[in-house]
């Protein structure tokens, strides 16, 4: 594709490059994927905290009523308020589990890297698709007009040829009824061009002004040529795919994470404590000690295995989700390949058929002013005209569109392909397509 330099632009036009700045601020699925990247950027301090000191302090104060026999004649029997406060700290020396709750975390954050990846390029698409279909509209509503004009011409003539003796009222009439319709087709139009607007205003979260229209251009076939090339550029870059990949990973690390369950612990305690009144009234209890405590879990009522075998199938159906994405992507991407091939030959042809039509109607509007073809010749040939040029313009946008969609296909769309948009952009002074003289 021929990227031709923009020129100086107006404040009062909206291009898809000042609209996607807009977008990417306010748009909703960005702000969610964004925040759960944040969100699992916390699951590695999470995963450390398990291998880190934990210190806690206690304080109590309470009230106590007592009555101790057995130590003494007398016995004790006494109401009283007592209190008690502690320290302890537990540093964790060896914790299986802890380990791999790191590695998970890595994966964690990875998958949520693809998932924001994957928001961008997908308001990419939905903007850049949005922007050309209001285009399509607008062009299709310009051939609606243009067909209006052609109408009136028509109309004129019929009557100037009733008025000199060489037509008939059919033809006139004829002639105003396909005025009245060209009409209609305008306001269809019209119609067709507000809710594409406001279908680009929603992706842009932004009142949408006037657009630009794209210059000239050569369409361009798929480079490289081959669709093997693009599908593999898709399975290695399609976030959908990063994103199972390292849910896959995550699912097999859950398997390890649930069998170290079984594994032992190994933490040292140290603690320091007073309590007064708590034993004995009356009675001040002081410690301090320092231990080094192994934990052996040699049943927890059948929780390790069943988080086990629970991890295992939730991985098998990861593994199996990978496979299916994968067949997804790859006919996704061949499909767009496919289209964008295609797309090339029916610009290409939309434009012969257009010269053609062109052609067969300047031909026919002499034959009818010189009385060998009659109005319903020249209103027929004349339609004809303005299908072929609204398919060429058609044409042209589905090819840009096609260019969008197997970029996103192969998950390489970025924000240079949204510059590189904006590089064929122009004044809406009207595009020179073929036939429109």
């Amino acid at each position: 594709m021929v990227l031709i330099s923009p020129v100086g632009y107006c404040f009062e036009y909206d291009t898809v490059w000042s609209l996607y700045q807009q977008a990417v601020k306010k748009d909703p699925l960005i702000k969610a994927a964004e925040a759960r990247l944040k969100a699992s950027h916390q699951e590695k301090p999470l995963a450390r905290s398990q291998l880190m000191p934990h210190l806690q302090a206690e304080i109590g104060q309470g009230y106590y009523a007592k009555n101790i026999t057995g130590m003494g004649p007398e016995g004790i029997k006494k109401d009283y308020w007592g209190d008690n406060y502690g320290v302890r700290l537990v540093q964790p020396i060896f914790n299986g589990q802890a380990c791999v709750s790191l590695k998970m975390a890595k994966s964690i954050i990875s998958a949520q890297k693809a998932q924001y990846i994957f928001a961008k390029q997908e308001l990419i698409k939905r903007l850049s698709i949005a922007y050309l279909d209001l285009l399509d509209a607008k062009s299709a509503l310009q051939v609606a007009r243009d067909r209006v004009k052609l109408d009136e011409r028509i109309l004129e003539r019929a009557k100037t040829f009733l008025r000199v003796g060489t037509g008939d009222i059919v033809s006139v009439k004829e002639a105003e009824a396909r005025l009245d319709a060209a009409k209609a087709g305008v306001i269809n139009a019209k119609n067709l061009v507000s809710i594409k607007k406001s279908d680009l205003s929603i992706v842009a979260h932004t009142n949408v002004n006037e657009i630009l229209d794209i210059r000239e251009f050569t369409p361009r076939l798929p480079d490289p040529n081959n669709p093997d090339a693009w599908i593999k550029a898709a399975l290695d870059n399609r976030p959908i795919l990063k994103e199972a990949g390292h849910k896959l990973v995550l699912a097999n690390q859950k398997i390890e994470h649930a069998r170290r369950a079984r594994w032992p612990r190994v933490d040292f305690e140290a603690a320091a404590s007073y309590a007064n009144g708590l034993f004995l009234p009356d009675v001040i209890y002081r410690e301090a000690h320092g231990v080094f405590k192994l934990t052996f879990p040699f049943y927890l009522g059948g929780a390790i295995t069943a988080n086990t075998r629970k991890a295992q199938q939730e991985a098998l159906a990861a593994e199996h989700n990978l496979r299916h994405l994968e067949d997804v992507v790859t006919l996704e991407t061949k499909s767009a390949y496919l289209t964008l091939k295609d797309s090339v030959a029916l610009i290409d042809a939309a434009s012969k058929a257009l010269e053609s039509a062109r052609v067969s109607m300047e031909a026919t509007t002499k034959g009818y002013e010189v009385g060998t073809r009659n109005i319903i010749d020249v209103l027929d040939i004349t339609d004809k005209y303005l299908v072929r040029r609204q398919q060429y313009l058609h044409s042209l946008y589905n090819h840009l569109k096609a260019r969008i969609l197997l970029k996103k296909a192969t998950g390489t769309l970025g924000e240079a392909d949204l510059k590189a948009l904006e590089g064929l952009l122009m004044r809406n002074t009207g595009r020179k397509d073929p036939g429109n003289g």
